[in-house]
């Protein structure tokens, strides 16, 4: 396990009077065929909240590219592991990283 923060990536501030922001669920982008339209696809994040991981999301969606996984923000926003790496910092919700610079749910719970 390694100590170092995470450097990079933007450290988001809250506004005065509101809690900061903190990572509460694993999510996938997930891209799927829709019938009828112009793109021919439409995405949608899907989450789960703790202590679930993102293969339990993968489990009933098959292949997500790494680069769709990420975390859901107690604000709404998809982040992924590297930027929910550095809310979960600042939150003090990590000591540590299992794999810098990215965030794993293994991390957090």
């Amino acid at each position: 396990m390694s100590s170092v923060a995470p450097s990079h990536a933007k450290t988001h501030q809250p506004e005065q009077g509101l809690a900061a922001e903190r990572i509460v669920a694993v999510a996938c982008r997930v891209t799927a065929p829709e019938t009828g339209s112009p793109r021919g696809q439409f995405q949608a994040t899907v989450t789960l909240p703790a202590p679930a991981r993102h293969h339990d999301i993968l489990w009933g969606f098959g292949r997500v590219l790494p680069e769709d996984q990420g975390f859901l923000t107690s604000t709404g926003r998809y982040v992924d592991r590297k930027e929910a790496a550095q809310i979960a910092w600042a939150a003090e919700q990590v000591k540590t990283l299992i794999a810098p610079p990215n965030l794993y749910s293994e991390d957090l719970w």
